[in-house]
């Protein structure tokens, strides 16, 4: 009884949707710094995420990696974040690589926060 609570737990947080939070919203996503306004910015910290292995599409696996990484970077105090790296169809949590077939809805970035 337990494993079947555990596998349902898990099959249902699975689908939950990772939110945007309000501070979030203020973070921009970007591939990088406008060269005009480099000097302006500060790195607070990298920032990442991993999404995948679940019955999402692969276009609601990066939303939620987008917004994964802004609500990291507002948390950092940062206003922008530039991603560095992203990784569609063979990275992702759970089995990963080792899965056959890969996976492709899975998604990886990893990216920098500036204030």
């Amino acid at each position: 009884m337990k494993i079947f609570l555990i596998a349902i737990i898990s099959v249902l947080s699975g689908c939950a949707s990772l939110e945007l939070s309000q501070a979030g919203r203020d973070v921009q996503l970007l591939t990088q710094l406008p060269s005009s306004s480099f000097k302006q910015f500060a790195v607070a910290g990298d920032v990442s995420c991993d999404f995948g292995m679940n019955a999402k599409s692969a276009s609601t696996n990066i939303i939620q990696c987008r917004n994964d990484l802004r609500n990291k970077a507002a948390r950092l105090g940062a206003s922008v974040v530039i991603v560095q790296h992203q990784q569609l169809g063979t990275g992702g949590s759970g089995f990963g690589n080792n899965s056959i077939g890969g996976c492709p809805n899975c998604i990886t970035m990893v990216g920098t926060a500036y204030k």
